[in-house]
């Protein structure tokens, strides 16, 4: 029994012992990361962990770095814009470490946290881009129609700036830019003088349209009364030219009632009265 109990005791320190030493002969890489070995004899090993457990040597030292997805936001960045006004921004942007990049990144920075990475160098970074396109755009310019233009500037910039570290850097979004408070005023002004300019070229758009209106109607009238006096005139011209002898005397055969038309007077001054049918003979 006393052999079975000494047996006991031994193999529980060993399980013990075993549970104490394992963490440093253990080594877990968590899910969507790598892991960068160095070793104190021969250093950073070019050969990294994949997630899962991994034997390691006592004195390893892993560091681990994500190669999935990250997703990184900045707030209150002052840049200035090409007409020296000063606006605050904030950015939002998704990265990806590259896998095969972690070694050169680990022999840069050192066994730090990508995190540390991120609010140092990667933030220097953006701000440098950032600074470098806003600085081409005017305040009105970053506000309007070329704010998308800037934020794909600055990726563009911020990506090829980072890409040769290990870094890639996707889907930049820019925030609304705020302006100090003069500036703000300055851009509310001009909006004012650009909605009242909008106004009256409205204004002025109704009322060329309103005289093209009139002058089309008056040109319509005109039009209509010199058609309808060309008819008349063209209507005359033929009654004119459809009165002949022939005609005026067949109209007065027509209204003849038989008599015999009266001379009266003599010489030059007879005067032939033709006579014409009476009220009962119509």
């Amino acid at each position: 029994m006393n052999k079975f109990r000494v047996g006991a005791v031994i193999a529980g320190i060993i399980i013990i012992i075993g549970l104490i030493l394992t963490p440093f002969f253990i080594e877990r890489i968590n899910p969507g990361h790598v892991g960068v070995v160095y070793k104190p004899g021969s250093g950073v090993q070019e050969e990294t962990l994949g997630q899962g457990w991994h034997p390691v040597a006592p004195f390893d030292r892993i560091t681990e770095y994500p190669i999935r997805l990250q997703t990184v936001s900045y707030k209150d960045m002052t840049l200035a814009t090409k007409d020296g006004k000063n606006v605050t921004l904030d950015f939002s942007y998704n990265y990806l470490v590259q896998p095969d990049k972690v070694v050169p990144i680990y022999n840069k920075f050192g066994p730090i946290k990508v995190s540390e990475i991120e609010e140092g160098y990667l933030r220097t970074r953006l701000f440098d881009a950032a600074r470098k396109v806003v600085s081409k755009y005017t305040v009105l310019e970053l506000y309007g129609e070329k704010s998308a233009e800037v934020s794909a500037g600055i990726k563009a910039e911020f990506a090829e700036d980072v890409v040769a570290l290990g870094f890639s850097i996707d889907d930049l979004t820019l925030g609304a830019p705020k302006p100090d408070e003069k500036t703000q005023e300055a851009i509310d002004a001009r909006v004012n003088a650009a909605q009242e300019l909008d106004r009256k070229k409205t204004e002025l758009e109704i009322a060329i349209a309103e005289a093209e209106r009139k002058r089309e109607e008056a040109k319509g009238n005109a039009d209509a009364k010199v058609i309808e006096a060309k008819g008349n005139a063209d209507a005359n011209e033929l009654l004119q030219q459809s009165i002949t002898p022939q005609l005026i005397q067949y109209e007065i055969a027509k209204k003849w009632n038989g008599q015999v038309p009266l001379v009266e007077g003599g010489g030059a001054g007879q005067i032939i009265s033709v006579p014409l049918p009476s009220a009962e003979g119509k």
